[in-house]
């Protein structure tokens, strides 16, 4: 009959098995690759988990350290700037007393002038007034003199102190320098590594492996000021 289908001829049993084989051997081979990028995954996680609790602790003691040094820093600028205040305070009191140190002196020499017109002297008991205010005029002045010898030498400590505390704070500001581009680093470091677990990608784990040791390295330069 012309019109009737014709009929498929029957799969070879072999042929069946073949194609069963293969689709098997697919799906083994998808698995394995599976399993594999997911033990890949896993490791590098736990890599990614061990590099940022040491970055982490790195950071924290970095942040405990700069914390240190940027107290002294204030210290030392307090303790620098209470200085000059005093020493100016002292410096405007002995340019004072320098001030009523000379006008004792020309009351001094007015006397003295006023008697050696008259051809008195000293000693003469008509003018023991005259004598009691060069006695007195003199005492003065000695004591204005001692006064302002013991506030010109504490002038010259307290600028001394002043430029002392000034050096003080050059070595803790390089280190607080150094802390704070280190603690960016190791910050830009973690930021990496977290976006490495979500993508997987493994030069992201290495360049934040590499930003935050560089973090580290400069950390250790601001502890020990190698440079």
């Amino acid at each position: 009959m012309a019109n009737e289908p014709a009929t498929p001829p029957p799969r070879d049993d072999a042929e069946e098995t073949k194609h069963l084989r293969e689709e098997l051997d697919r799906r083994r081979a998808e698995g394995d690759a599976r399993e594999a990028k997911e033990a890949v995954a896993e490791q590098l996680k736990n890599r990614v988990a061990l590099a940022a609790i040491v970055l982490t602790t790195a950071l924290s003691f970095i942040g405990n350290i700069r914390g240190n040094r940027a107290g002294a820093i204030t210290q030392h600028n307090d303790a620098s700037t209470q200085a000059r205040r005093q020493s100016a305070e002292l410096w405007a009191y002995y340019q004072t007393k320098l001030a009523e140190r000379t006008s004792l002196e020309l009351a001094h020499d007015r006397v003295r002038l006023d008697l050696k017109k008259r051809g008195l002297s000293r000693d003469d008991p008509s003018i023991k007034l005259e004598a009691l205010k060069l006695t007195e005029y003199e005492e003065r002045i000695r004591d204005f003199d001692s006064d302002t010898q013991q506030v010109f030498y504490r002038v010259q400590d307290l600028a001394k102190q002043d430029d002392a505390e000034r050096r003080e704070v050059v070595e803790p500001a390089r280190a607080v320098e150094r802390y704070e581009l280190a603690s960016k680093l190791i910050t830009l470091a973690l930021i990496l590594l977290s976006v490495t677990i979500l993508s997987t990608q493994l030069w992201l784990f290495f360049a934040g492996l590499g930003l935050g040791a560089i973090g580290v390295l400069l950390a250790f330069d601001g502890y020990f000021l190698f440079f």
